[in-house]
């Protein structure tokens, strides 16, 4: 059974890679969308798989993470009170998919953090949802449980260097 899913990762990946991906990335029009926002909610998604957990790697640690770097960068970390009341609900989505590597006994794992706020529809202006407008993601293997959290903090600086690109400190 772990061998199947193994292989069925293993293949996400290799499509994922094939295929890329169709949401926003990190680039300067996406970067232009984190322009004058006053703080970020921060979420973690979806549920650690039972390796990662065993090795310690947890949403709540993915969260605290992120807001101790957001705030040490100058970016304010909204509360979900705040959150409700900013306009545009801008929350980053921090995403941990990892699968212990059955034979090759380390750890496969995919990595996205997603920046998400209301959006409204060109064609019609009165309909808004909620749009991912800038992303990084990193996808590998790797022996060390501890690895994949360096990498979760790596995307976090890269938003980070995002955000200040274009509100720079004053």
């Amino acid at each position: 059974m772990r061998h199947r899913t193994f292989c069925r990762l293993l293949a996400l990946a290799v499509l994922a890679l094939i295929c890329g991906n169709g949401y926003a990335q990190d680039v300067e029009q996406t970067r232009n969308s984190l322009r004058g926002l006053s703080g970020v909610y921060v979420v973690p998604e979806n549920p650690l798989e039972e390796d990662a957990i065993r090795g310690g790697l947890s949403q709540d640690t993915i969260r605290k993470e992120a807001e101790l770097k957001l705030r040490l960068a100058g970016i304010r970390v909204l509360s979900r009170e705040e959150w409700e009341k900013e306009p545009g609900r801008p929350y980053l989505q921090v995403w941990s998919k990892v699968l212990k590597g059955g034979v090759l006994g380390g750890y496969i794992y995919h990595i996205s953090l997603e920046f998400k706020q209301y959006v409204s529809l060109v064609r019609s202006s009165s309909i808004q949802v909620f749009g991912t407008t800038w992303s990084a993601e990193h996808m590998g293997y790797t022996p060390e449980l501890k690895d994949i959290q360096d990498k979760v903090k790596d995307r976090i600086d890269q938003f980070i260097k995002a955000y200040l690109s274009v509100n720079p400190k004053k």
